[in-house]
């Protein structure tokens, strides 16, 4: 037993030393003048700061798959190179909102944002206030509306009485403020709604970050839509 442990720690010790000589080896070959000279290159205004999807993140990919070739570092037979490639998406949607005769402003009366809107049209022929757009146990909107082909206009939040939230009785808001909008929508949706237009009550004008934000989406990766969303401005 003796000789066993004896052995063992003798390889353990051994395999230690060939790793740290390894690395000794491989460090030995790293130059901090070549690391500069990649780093200035990926780092340069030529790859445009390498976000996700963009020309300039394409041009570092292909440097850095450049120098690992050039480093005879294999590459895996089912990528066929270094890279590894997958779908992308980013969307950008355009609307036009009319009321009546009357077209609105993007930007000055409404934004639409494509993060959560459809591509399509909804039209109704009616306009119905709702208030919250809000239907629970404790409190509901809803009581004796028809909302089927209307678009229905509500507000963000949830009500107060006495300093306190209706429906959850405390000094915290429920799931109607947060997830809130999307809880709201879906309801919507569910009544047959045509649409919906959403005021926020604290907020008097859209800065220009919201309506740029409000035009496209971040970079995303797709994934399946299960049901379909209804549109809001």
């Amino acid at each position: 037993m003796n000789k066993l442990i004896f052995f063992s720690l003798l390889f353990v010790a051994a395999t230690c030393f060939a790793q740290n000589d390894d690395a000794a080896k491989y460090a030995a070959v790293i130059k901090v003048s070549e690391l500069q000279k990649h780093l200035t290159i990926i780092a340069s205004d030529e790859m445009e700061g390498r976000e996700t999807g963009t020309e300039g993140q394409r041009k570092a990919a292909a440097y850095i798959e450049s120098f690992f070739k050039s480093a005879g570092l294999m590459a895996s037979a089912p990528l066929n190179g270094h890279q590894q490639f997958y779908p992308l998406y980013k969307d950008s949607m355009a609307s036009n909102f009319k009321v009546g005769k009357t077209l609105a402003v993007y930007g000055t009366d409404y934004i639409s944002p494509v993060m959560i809107n459809e591509e399509g049209k909804f039209k109704g022929k009616k306009i119905i206030f709702a208030g919250y757009g809000i239907e629970d146990k404790n409190y509901t909107d809803y009581a004796g509306l028809d909302v089927k082909g209307k678009v229905v206009v509500l507000l963000l939040g949830e009500p107060k009485k006495d300093g306190k939230f209706i429906i959850s009785g405390t000094a915290r808001s429920s799931e109607w403020t947060t997830p809130g909008l999307s809880k709201k929508l879906m309801l919507a949706a569910q009544k047959g709604a045509a649409g919906v237009f959403v005021i926020n009550p604290t907020q008097e004008e859209f800065t220009k970050s919201l309506i740029d934000a409000s035009k496209k989406t971040n970079t995303y990766f797709p994934r399946p839509v299960a049901g379909k969303k209804i549109n809001y401005v």
